[in-house]
Protein backbone atom coordinates (compact mmCIF):
# COMPACT_ATOMS: atom_id res chain seq x y z
CA UNK A 1 0.00 0.00 0.00
CA UNK A 2 2.90 2.39 0.68
CA UNK A 3 4.02 2.07 -2.93
CA UNK A 4 0.52 2.87 -4.14
CA UNK A 5 0.37 6.09 -2.08
CA UNK A 6 3.80 7.12 -3.34
CA UNK A 7 2.72 6.67 -6.92
CA UNK A 8 -0.44 8.65 -6.20
CA UNK A 9 1.46 11.63 -4.75
CA UNK A 10 3.94 11.65 -7.62
CA UNK A 11 1.26 11.45 -10.27
CA UNK A 12 -0.94 14.14 -8.81
CA UNK A 13 1.97 16.57 -8.53
CA UNK A 14 3.54 15.78 -11.90
CA UNK A 15 0.56 15.32 -14.21
CA UNK A 16 -1.45 18.22 -15.55
CA UNK A 17 -4.93 17.16 -16.60
CA UNK A 18 -5.87 18.21 -20.10
CA UNK A 19 -9.56 17.38 -20.03
CA UNK A 20 -11.39 17.14 -23.33
CA UNK A 21 -15.11 17.16 -23.74
CA UNK A 22 -16.41 14.27 -25.82
CA UNK A 23 -19.83 14.19 -27.35
CA UNK A 24 -22.21 12.62 -24.89
CA UNK A 25 -25.91 11.94 -24.49
CA UNK A 26 -28.13 11.61 -21.45
CA UNK A 27 -31.88 11.14 -21.27
CA UNK A 28 -34.02 10.56 -18.19
CA UNK A 29 -37.37 11.21 -19.95
CA UNK A 30 -38.34 13.90 -17.43
CA UNK A 31 -38.34 16.98 -19.65
CA UNK A 32 -40.71 17.44 -22.56
CA UNK A 33 -42.08 13.88 -22.60
CA UNK A 34 -45.82 13.25 -22.33
CA UNK A 35 -46.88 10.48 -19.92
CA UNK A 36 -49.02 7.58 -21.12
CA UNK A 37 -48.31 8.25 -24.79
CA UNK A 38 -46.14 6.49 -27.39
CA UNK A 39 -42.44 7.38 -27.23
CA UNK A 40 -42.11 7.63 -31.03
CA UNK A 41 -42.21 11.22 -32.21
CA UNK A 42 -41.01 12.66 -28.91
CA UNK A 43 -37.60 14.34 -28.53
CA UNK A 44 -36.08 12.61 -31.57
CA UNK A 45 -37.24 9.06 -30.76
CA UNK A 46 -39.10 7.06 -33.39
CA UNK A 47 -40.80 3.69 -33.86
CA UNK A 48 -39.23 1.69 -36.72
CA UNK A 49 -41.50 0.38 -39.47
CA UNK A 50 -43.51 -2.79 -38.71
CA UNK A 51 -42.96 -2.34 -34.97
CA UNK A 52 -45.15 -1.72 -31.96
CA UNK A 53 -44.36 1.45 -30.01
CA UNK A 54 -42.70 1.89 -26.67
CA UNK A 55 -44.53 4.17 -24.22
CA UNK A 56 -43.64 6.91 -21.77
CA UNK A 57 -44.96 5.76 -18.40
CA UNK A 58 -45.08 7.23 -14.90
CA UNK A 59 -43.71 5.11 -12.12
CA UNK A 60 -46.46 3.35 -10.19
CA UNK A 61 -48.35 2.29 -13.34
CA UNK A 62 -47.17 -1.32 -13.17
CA UNK A 63 -43.46 -0.40 -13.01
CA UNK A 64 -41.78 -0.14 -9.61
CA UNK A 65 -40.07 3.11 -8.73
CA UNK A 66 -36.45 3.29 -9.88
CA UNK A 67 -34.22 4.24 -6.91
CA UNK A 68 -32.36 6.55 -9.31
CA UNK A 69 -35.41 7.61 -11.29
CA UNK A 70 -37.64 10.64 -11.35
CA UNK A 71 -41.27 10.43 -12.43
CA UNK A 72 -41.10 8.82 -15.89
CA UNK A 73 -39.46 5.97 -17.77
CA UNK A 74 -40.05 4.22 -21.09
CA UNK A 75 -41.69 0.79 -21.37
CA UNK A 76 -42.10 -1.79 -24.12
CA UNK A 77 -44.86 -4.41 -23.89
CA UNK A 78 -44.90 -7.57 -26.02
CA UNK A 79 -48.65 -7.95 -25.87
CA UNK A 80 -49.72 -9.20 -29.29
CA UNK A 81 -48.66 -11.57 -32.06
CA UNK A 82 -46.75 -10.54 -35.13
CA UNK A 83 -45.28 -7.27 -33.87
CA UNK A 84 -42.38 -6.45 -31.58
CA UNK A 85 -41.96 -3.20 -29.62
CA UNK A 86 -38.97 -1.17 -30.86
CA UNK A 87 -37.74 2.30 -29.91
CA UNK A 88 -34.91 3.93 -31.86
CA UNK A 89 -32.81 7.08 -31.62
CA UNK A 90 -30.36 8.39 -34.21
CA UNK A 91 -26.90 9.07 -32.78
CA UNK A 92 -23.56 9.95 -34.36
CA UNK A 93 -20.98 7.37 -33.23
CA UNK A 94 -18.29 8.74 -35.56
CA UNK A 95 -17.15 11.38 -33.05
CA UNK A 96 -14.74 9.03 -31.29
CA UNK A 97 -13.71 5.38 -31.30
CA UNK A 98 -14.28 4.28 -27.68
CA UNK A 99 -17.77 4.53 -26.22
CA UNK A 100 -19.56 3.62 -23.00
CA UNK A 101 -23.30 2.95 -23.01
CA UNK A 102 -25.21 2.61 -19.75
CA UNK A 103 -28.89 2.54 -18.86
CA UNK A 104 -31.24 1.48 -16.07
CA UNK A 105 -33.37 -1.54 -16.92
CA UNK A 106 -36.30 -3.41 -15.38
CA UNK A 107 -37.54 -6.83 -16.55
CA UNK A 108 -41.06 -8.10 -15.95
CA UNK A 109 -43.93 -9.88 -17.68
CA UNK A 110 -47.71 -9.80 -17.66
CA UNK A 111 -49.67 -13.07 -17.55
CA UNK A 112 -52.70 -11.34 -19.04
CA UNK A 113 -50.73 -11.14 -22.31
CA UNK A 114 -49.36 -14.71 -22.10
CA UNK A 115 -46.16 -16.34 -20.90
CA UNK A 116 -42.64 -14.96 -20.56
CA UNK A 117 -40.61 -16.15 -23.52
CA UNK A 118 -37.00 -15.87 -24.72
CA UNK A 119 -35.54 -13.53 -25.72
CA UNK A 120 -36.74 -10.90 -23.24
CA UNK A 121 -35.33 -7.94 -25.15
CA UNK A 122 -32.20 -6.06 -26.11
CA UNK A 123 -30.23 -2.89 -26.69
CA UNK A 124 -28.37 -2.78 -30.01
CA UNK A 125 -26.33 -0.52 -32.22
CA UNK A 126 -28.05 0.19 -35.53
CA UNK A 127 -28.28 -0.62 -38.34
CA UNK A 128 -27.62 -4.18 -37.24
CA UNK A 129 -26.57 -5.30 -40.71
CA UNK A 130 -23.51 -5.26 -42.96
CA UNK A 131 -21.39 -3.26 -43.33
CA UNK A 132 -22.16 -1.50 -40.03
CA UNK A 133 -20.32 -2.64 -36.90
CA UNK A 134 -22.72 -3.57 -34.11
CA UNK A 135 -23.36 -5.70 -31.06
CA UNK A 136 -26.50 -6.63 -29.14
CA UNK A 137 -26.84 -6.22 -25.37
CA UNK A 138 -29.22 -9.14 -24.75
CA UNK A 139 -31.65 -10.03 -21.95
CA UNK A 140 -32.45 -13.74 -21.61
CA UNK A 141 -34.40 -15.91 -19.20
CA UNK A 142 -31.99 -18.18 -17.33
CA UNK A 143 -33.84 -21.46 -17.90
CA UNK A 144 -35.69 -21.48 -21.20
CA UNK A 145 -36.05 -24.89 -22.81
CA UNK A 146 -35.19 -25.40 -26.45
CA UNK A 147 -38.71 -26.69 -27.10
CA UNK A 148 -40.86 -23.91 -25.68
CA UNK A 149 -38.48 -21.07 -24.69
CA UNK A 150 -40.61 -20.29 -21.63
CA UNK A 151 -38.52 -18.79 -18.85
CA UNK A 152 -38.71 -19.89 -15.23
CA UNK A 153 -39.15 -16.57 -13.43
CA UNK A 154 -37.91 -18.11 -10.17
CA UNK A 155 -34.49 -18.47 -11.82
CA UNK A 156 -34.57 -14.89 -13.10
CA UNK A 157 -32.78 -13.54 -16.14
CA UNK A 158 -29.22 -13.09 -17.32
CA UNK A 159 -27.19 -10.52 -19.22
CA UNK A 160 -25.72 -11.79 -22.49
CA UNK A 161 -24.12 -10.26 -25.58
CA UNK A 162 -24.37 -11.00 -29.28
CA UNK A 163 -20.88 -10.67 -30.79
CA UNK A 164 -18.70 -12.18 -33.52
CA UNK A 165 -15.51 -14.24 -33.76
CA UNK A 166 -12.27 -13.62 -35.65
CA UNK A 167 -11.55 -17.35 -35.94
CA UNK A 168 -12.92 -19.09 -39.07
CA UNK A 169 -12.66 -22.41 -37.20
CA UNK A 170 -14.89 -21.34 -34.33
CA UNK A 171 -16.85 -23.37 -35.13
CA UNK A 172 -15.49 -24.79 -38.35
CA UNK A 173 -16.83 -23.31 -41.54
CA UNK A 174 -18.29 -20.05 -40.24
CA UNK A 175 -17.42 -16.69 -41.72
CA UNK A 176 -15.25 -14.76 -39.22
CA UNK A 177 -16.68 -11.44 -38.15
CA UNK A 178 -20.10 -12.13 -39.63
CA UNK A 179 -21.51 -15.14 -37.81
CA UNK A 180 -23.22 -14.03 -34.60
CA UNK A 181 -22.71 -15.76 -31.26
CA UNK A 182 -24.50 -15.25 -27.95
CA UNK A 183 -21.90 -15.09 -25.19
CA UNK A 184 -22.44 -15.06 -21.42
CA UNK A 185 -20.50 -15.86 -18.28
CA UNK A 186 -20.73 -19.33 -16.77
CA UNK A 187 -22.69 -19.12 -13.49
CA UNK A 188 -22.43 -18.26 -10.71
CA UNK A 189 -21.65 -14.64 -11.56
CA UNK A 190 -23.22 -11.20 -11.03
CA UNK A 191 -24.77 -11.21 -14.52
CA UNK A 192 -26.77 -14.39 -13.87
CA UNK A 193 -30.00 -15.00 -11.94
CA UNK A 194 -31.08 -11.35 -11.92
CA UNK A 195 -34.52 -10.69 -10.47
CA UNK A 196 -37.67 -9.56 -12.22
CA UNK A 197 -39.40 -6.40 -10.98
CA UNK A 198 -36.08 -4.94 -9.83
CA UNK A 199 -34.00 -2.12 -11.31
CA UNK A 200 -30.43 -2.68 -12.51
CA UNK A 201 -27.98 -0.49 -14.39
CA UNK A 202 -26.25 -2.13 -17.31
CA UNK A 203 -22.92 -1.01 -18.82
CA UNK A 204 -21.07 -1.93 -21.98
CA UNK A 205 -17.95 -0.28 -23.45
CA UNK A 206 -16.79 -0.87 -27.00
CA UNK A 207 -14.05 0.22 -29.39
CA UNK A 208 -15.02 0.92 -33.00
CA UNK A 209 -11.41 1.20 -34.10
CA UNK A 210 -10.40 -2.25 -32.84
CA UNK A 211 -13.87 -3.69 -33.44
CA UNK A 212 -14.29 -5.21 -29.96
CA UNK A 213 -16.24 -4.98 -26.75
CA UNK A 214 -13.94 -3.70 -23.98
CA UNK A 215 -15.78 -3.87 -20.66
CA UNK A 216 -19.17 -4.95 -19.31
CA UNK A 217 -20.82 -4.27 -15.97
CA UNK A 218 -24.04 -4.38 -13.99
CA UNK A 219 -25.21 -2.57 -10.85
CA UNK A 220 -28.07 -3.55 -8.56
CA UNK A 221 -29.80 -0.22 -7.98
CA UNK A 222 -31.33 -1.45 -4.72
CA UNK A 223 -28.00 -2.35 -3.11
CA UNK A 224 -25.76 -0.13 -5.32
CA UNK A 225 -23.47 -3.14 -5.73
CA UNK A 226 -21.47 -2.79 -8.96
CA UNK A 227 -19.82 -5.70 -10.78
CA UNK A 228 -17.65 -5.19 -13.86
CA UNK A 229 -14.91 -6.85 -15.88
CA UNK A 230 -12.71 -6.19 -18.88
CA UNK A 231 -13.45 -8.44 -21.83
CA UNK A 232 -11.32 -9.30 -24.85
CA UNK A 233 -10.96 -12.13 -27.35
CA UNK A 234 -8.50 -14.89 -26.41
CA UNK A 235 -7.04 -17.83 -28.30
CA UNK A 236 -9.39 -20.23 -26.54
CA UNK A 237 -12.41 -17.90 -26.71
CA UNK A 238 -12.00 -15.78 -29.85
CA UNK A 239 -15.20 -13.81 -29.37
CA UNK A 240 -16.16 -10.32 -28.06
CA UNK A 241 -15.68 -8.85 -31.55
CA UNK A 242 -18.26 -6.49 -33.01
CA UNK A 243 -20.27 -8.05 -35.80
CA UNK A 244 -18.84 -6.90 -39.17
CA UNK A 245 -15.61 -5.74 -37.51
CA UNK A 246 -13.55 -7.15 -40.41
CA UNK A 247 -15.71 -5.83 -43.24
CA UNK A 248 -13.37 -3.83 -45.55
CA UNK A 249 -16.16 -1.29 -45.98
CA UNK A 250 -17.19 -1.28 -42.34
CA UNK A 251 -19.13 1.72 -41.11
CA UNK A 252 -19.87 3.22 -37.73
CA UNK A 253 -23.36 2.77 -36.31
CA UNK A 254 -25.71 5.71 -36.68
CA UNK A 255 -28.41 4.85 -34.12
CA UNK A 256 -29.31 2.67 -31.16
CA UNK A 257 -32.45 0.67 -30.45
CA UNK A 258 -34.36 -0.96 -27.59
CA UNK A 259 -36.40 -4.06 -28.39
CA UNK A 260 -38.80 -6.38 -26.56
CA UNK A 261 -38.88 -10.02 -27.67
CA UNK A 262 -41.29 -12.87 -27.19
CA UNK A 263 -43.14 -15.56 -29.03
CA UNK A 264 -46.51 -16.11 -30.63
CA UNK A 265 -49.93 -17.25 -29.52
CA UNK A 266 -49.75 -17.67 -25.74
CA UNK A 267 -46.07 -16.72 -25.65
CA UNK A 268 -46.45 -12.97 -25.36
CA UNK A 269 -46.03 -11.15 -22.08
CA UNK A 270 -42.47 -9.79 -21.77
CA UNK A 271 -42.07 -6.25 -20.43
CA UNK A 272 -38.92 -4.13 -20.49
CA UNK A 273 -38.58 -0.69 -18.89
CA UNK A 274 -35.62 1.66 -19.36
CA UNK A 275 -34.48 4.92 -17.76
CA UNK A 276 -31.39 7.16 -17.47
CA UNK A 277 -29.71 6.34 -20.79
CA UNK A 278 -26.15 7.67 -20.97
CA UNK A 279 -23.65 7.50 -23.84
CA UNK A 280 -20.15 8.88 -23.22
CA UNK A 281 -16.56 8.29 -24.18
CA UNK A 282 -14.82 5.42 -22.42
CA UNK A 283 -11.49 5.11 -20.61
CA UNK A 284 -10.18 1.94 -19.00
CA UNK A 285 -9.48 4.00 -15.89
CA UNK A 286 -13.17 4.78 -15.39
CA UNK A 287 -13.75 2.39 -12.47
CA UNK A 288 -17.31 3.41 -11.65
CA UNK A 289 -18.21 3.88 -15.32
CA UNK A 290 -19.74 7.31 -14.98
CA UNK A 291 -17.89 8.69 -18.03
CA UNK A 292 -15.19 10.59 -16.11
CA UNK A 293 -11.87 9.40 -14.62
CA UNK A 294 -11.56 11.39 -11.41
CA UNK A 295 -10.95 11.21 -7.66
CA UNK A 296 -13.82 8.79 -7.13
CA UNK A 297 -12.12 6.23 -9.36
CA UNK A 298 -8.83 6.63 -7.48
CA UNK A 299 -10.61 6.13 -4.18
CA UNK A 300 -12.36 3.00 -5.46
CA UNK A 301 -8.97 1.43 -6.21
CA UNK A 302 -7.34 2.58 -2.96
CA UNK A 303 -10.18 1.34 -0.76
CA UNK A 304 -10.18 -2.04 -2.55
CA UNK A 305 -6.36 -2.32 -2.64
CA UNK A 306 -5.28 -5.93 -2.13
CA UNK A 307 -8.71 -7.42 -2.80
CA UNK A 308 -8.87 -10.53 -4.96
CA UNK A 309 -11.58 -12.19 -7.02
CA UNK A 310 -13.52 -11.72 -10.23
CA UNK A 311 -15.89 -8.94 -11.34
CA UNK A 312 -14.41 -6.33 -8.98
CA UNK A 313 -14.68 -2.95 -10.75
CA UNK A 314 -11.58 -1.69 -8.91
CA UNK A 315 -9.59 -4.49 -10.57
CA UNK A 316 -9.17 -2.32 -13.66
CA UNK A 317 -7.12 -4.83 -15.66
CA UNK A 318 -9.27 -7.77 -14.45
CA UNK A 319 -6.29 -9.93 -13.46
CA UNK A 320 -7.91 -10.99 -10.19
CA UNK A 321 -6.09 -8.61 -7.81
CA UNK A 322 -6.46 -4.89 -7.06
CA UNK A 323 -2.88 -3.62 -6.98
CA UNK A 324 -0.44 -0.99 -8.25
CA UNK A 325 -1.14 -1.89 -11.86
CA UNK A 326 -4.78 -0.88 -11.43
CA UNK A 327 -3.82 2.33 -9.66
CA UNK A 328 -1.49 3.28 -12.52
CA UNK A 329 -4.23 2.65 -15.09
CA UNK A 330 -6.43 5.18 -13.31
CA UNK A 331 -3.63 7.70 -12.84
CA UNK A 332 -2.55 7.63 -16.46
CA UNK A 333 -6.18 8.14 -17.54
CA UNK A 334 -6.95 10.81 -14.94
CA UNK A 335 -9.19 13.54 -16.34
CA UNK A 336 -10.36 11.63 -19.42
CA UNK A 337 -14.00 12.25 -20.22
CA UNK A 338 -14.39 14.97 -17.56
Amino acid sequence: MRLGRGVLVFALTAVLCACTQAQSYFENFENGFVPDTPLGGQQGWFTPASSDPWFVRPYGSGIAQNPNGGNLCIVGYKNRDGFFPRAQYNYDFSQRTRWLVSYDVYVSFDTSFGFNYDNIGSFSLQPAAAPTQFFIDLFQWVTPTSETQDGNINDGWRAAWVTASADPNYPSGNNPGVTQYTVFFTPPNPFHGLQINRWYRRYVAFDLNDGVLVKVGIKDLTTNQLAATRVAPTASFPLWYLVNFNNPNRQNPSAFRFFVGGGAGGNNGNILAVDNIQITGFSVGDVNMDGCVDDSDLLEVLFAFGATGAFNPADVNSDGTVDDADLLEVLFAFGEGC
